[in-house]
C-alpha cells in the first residue's frame, strides 16, 4: 500500500502542495509540517522542498498576470500614448525590477494574513476566494483553477467499473447521457439473449421428457 501511495504522491505532490498553500486554513506552515512528517527529512531539506513549491506558485502567478497584461494592452494603448516619456520611463523601471521578487511580495501579503480557524464547519474555500480573494486578484485566478482539478480517492478503473466490467480507454470522452444509454442498451441486449437461452433450454427439457 505504501508503494502505491508513493507512486501517486510523487506525481501529484506539486499540485497538492499548491492547493495546501492556497487554502487559507493551512498555507505554508501546515505544508512544511506535513512535509517533515511525511519524509522524515531534516528541516533544512523540507524548507528547500517548500521553497520549490512556493517558487512554482510564483511562476504560475507570473503566467496568469502575463495573460492579463496581454488582454489589457490594447485597451490601454491609446491613453498611454499621450504620456510619451512617462510611459517609457515606467516601462524601464518595471523591467529592472526582478519579476520573481514582485510576485513573491504579492504572495507574502497573502501568507502574512491570519489563518482561518480550522474548526469552522462547512467552510467553502471557493466562496472564501470569491470574496476575500479580491485583495489578491492574480492568486484568486490561480486558486480557481487549482481547486477545479478533480480528485478521486479510488483508482480510475474501479471508479468506472460496473460489476467488474471495465470500460475501455475512451471512457473519459463519453458524456454522462451517452454512457447511460450504452449501459442501458447493454443490459437490455443481455436480457434479450438470456431470455432466448432460457427458452431454448426449456424446449430441450420438454423434448427429453417425452
Amino acid at each position: 500500500m505504501i508503494d502505491k501511495f508513493d507512486k501517486y504522491w510523487k506525481e501529484i505532490q506539486g499540485v497538492m502542495g499548491l492547493a495546501t498553500i492556497l487554502d487559507p486554513r493551512f498555507k505554508t506552515d501546515f505544508l512544511l509540517g506535513f512535509i517533515e512528517t511525511l519524509t522524515g527529512q531534516p528541516n533544512e531539506e523540507c524548507v528547500e522542498k517548500l521553497g520549490d513549491i512556493t517558487n512554482c506558485l510564483c511562476e504560475l502567478m507570473k503566467e496568469y498576470e502575463l495573460e492579463d497584461d496581454e488582454d489589457n494592452t490594447e485597451s490601454s494603448a491609446a491613453p498611454l500614448a499621450s504620456f510619451g516619456v512617462l510611459s517609457s520611463i515606467s516601462a524601464r523601471v518595471a523591467s529592472r525590477r526582478p519579476t520573481t521578487m514582485r510576485f513573491k511580495s504579492k504572495l507574502d501579503r497573502y501568507l502574512e494574513d491570519e489563518l482561518i480557524p480550522i474548526g469552522i464547519e462547512n467552510f467553502q474555500i471557493l466562496d472564501w476566494w470569491k470574496v476575500a480573494g479580491t485583495r489578491y486578484p492574480t492568486l484568486r485566478k490561480v486558486a480557481r483553477d487549482i481547486f477545479a482539478v478533480p480528485v478521486s480517492t479510488v483508482a480510475s478503473k474501479s471508479a468506472f467499473s460496473t460489476s467488474r466490467r471495465v470500460l475501455n480507454e475512451h471512457r473519459s470522452r463519453l458524456t454522462p447521457d451517452i454512457l447511460e444509454a450504452l449501459m442501458c442498451s447493454q443490459n437490455w441486449l443481455r436480457n434479450k439473449y438470456r431470455a432466448c437461452y432460457l427458452t431454448y433450454n426449456l424446449c430441450i427439457i420438454h423434448a427429453c421428457a417425452y
